[in-house]
């Protein structure tokens, strides 16, 4: 048996019980598309000197019976644990491809595999893919990790580190030796005391009125109702140019509003304009309240001994807030379209607000107090019912790889120019619902996102993102 590191927290659980219920549930795929000298070896010893480097790469998870619980260290409960593996290989793998192939479908394809592979009990909770193009300079680096030890920030972190470590930079050695803890661990007292249980039980109405919405219409259309563990992860990405985001950016700026709340907007108004388009509002009311779930990196929210937790510590220290956005039907495809800032306005003030109000902690309490069985109850439930919350959102914001490979390669006019990065979540457990990553590099807007399939049909998803960022690009031309 593999030494214990520590218990999973509940947060940290929930996303091997995903796995539980469908292969690759709670995974985290990036890709970065890189243009330069690299080869195989060397992004293999990078990744190895990376490994060394950084505690949250040298764990595995491992769900330990009762029976087993008095031989692992003195473990107290059953449940999922970190474990040390014994060993274990370097989870890495090369493609070398010709130049007639398609280099952005083999991409394509990886993703599609890592987003739908599930980490085995005891196995490393990461791999790593590069794939090149013989005889060529187009490189692309993948890395699959879980989001038990990992979220938006730390796996962006992850892969700068990489970069330095390709180069043969000293500059990879982790902040933290040791393992992070979870995000459990800096909830306050009163919510994790006993009385924080009762100051938790009321964020469940608001789910449960979202839910009866849902039910009503208010979400995307199911195409292919099938049992959980059919359910498999779709994927796709778009992206805005450079002057095009500029335009929004200089828009936000004048308009002193917040540029996720502007994309925001964008991501409400298309679902309920197909939402209005398909007759499914005629049940919700004129006046409605939607929805809509972003993710927020609490690290400048939580403290350890008075110090901040830095965004280069690998966690998972990303958790969901909801705000709920005042909708008026006759507004839908006119006055939205044309000024954004009453939805995205509504979504920035929502998420401040859920933060001041600690939702996001009630929302851990709601997952202990339900246990891993009530977890997977709930997940398996939202799987045969219209989600409640259709629509997630994660901006990472600018991401900037040139000064970590400038900074290692200051002699070197060989470099490695990064050109693409990519950033994708596999939630796919639940019903019809999207997740959207949002990340600008170089002043350009990607847009990358994951829903269930057949749940959601590719072409669902497909005209989703279309006409989000046809939106997107009306609004600045406004």
């Amino acid at each position: 048996m593999n030494p214990v590191i520590r218990p999973l927290s509940i947060h940290e659980a929930s996303f091997p019980v995903y796995a539980e219920l469908v292969p690759g549930g709670g995974n985290i795929v990036v890709c970065l598309r890189l243009n330069g000298e690299l080869s195989a070896d060397q992004a293999e010893q990078g990744l190895e000197k990376l490994r060394q480097a950084e505690a949250s790469l040298q764990v595995a998870s491992q769900f330990i019976h009762k029976a087993e619980t008095n031989q692992q260290n003195n473990t107290p409960t059953e449940g999922y644990y970190f474990v040390q593996p014994v060993n274990p290989r370097l989870p890495f793998a090369y493609t070398e491809l010709d130049i007639s192939d398609d280099f952005s479908q083999v991409l394509d394809q990886q993703r599609t595999q890592f987003l739908n592979q599930s980490f085995q009990q005891g196995e490393l909770l990461w791999r790593a893919h590069l794939v090149s193009e013989k005889n060529s300079h187009q490189h692309a680096l993948l890395l699959c990790i879980n989001h038990s030890i990992s979220d938006g920030t730390s796996v962006y972190h992850l892969m700068k580190r990489w970069l330095l470590a390709l180069h043969n930079s000293t500059d990879i050695i982790a902040t933290a030796n040791d393992f992070s803890l979870p995000l459990w661990h800096y909830m306050p007292k009163k919510i994790s005391g006993f009385l924080g249980a009762f100051r938790s039980l009321g964020i469940l109405s608001t789910f449960m009125k979202a839910q009866k919405l849902a039910d009503k219409g208010l979400s995307f259309k199911a195409e292919g109702n099938v049992p959980i563990a059919e359910h498999r992860c779709r994927s796709a990405h778009r992206s805005l140019d450079k002057a095009t985001f500029a335009s929004l950016l200089k828009l936000s700026k004048a308009e002193k509003k917040s540029i996720h709340g502007l994309l925001s907007a964008a991501l409400i108004q298309v679902l309920l304009a197909d939402c209005k388009k398909r007759g499914n509002l005629h049940a919700v009311g004129k006046y409605f309240s939607f929805p809509f779930v972003t993710t927020v990196n609490v690290r400048d929210k939580i403290s350890a001994n008075t110090t901040e937790v830095d965004n280069d510590i690998s966690g998972c220290l990303s958790s969901g807030v909801t705000s709920m956005v005042d909708i008026d039907q006759e507004l839908i495809d006119e006055q939205y379209q044309q000024s954004p800032w009453h939805l995205g306005e509504q979504v920035a003030t929502g998420v401040k607000d859920a933060l001041e109000q600690d939702q996001h902690w009630k929302v851990l309490r709601i997952y202990q107090l339900a246990g891993l069985k009530g977890l997977k109850k709930m997940f398996i439930d939202s799987s045969e019912k219209p989600l409640a919350t259709p629509i997630s959102f994660a901006n990472l914001g600018p991401v900037n790889f040139d000064f970590y490979v400038n900074r290692a390669c200051e002699s070197n006019s060989n470099a490695l120019i990064v050109e693409d990065y990519q950033a994708y979540a596999a939630f796919h457990a639940s019903g019809a619902g999207i997740n959207t990553v949002a990340s600008s590099l170089k002043g350009a807007l990607t847009l990358c996102l994951t829903c269930p399939s057949p749940v959601m049909s590719q072409q669902t998803m497909d005209t989703y993102a279309d006409s989000v960022i046809a939106l997107l690009a009306s609004w600045a031309d406004v």
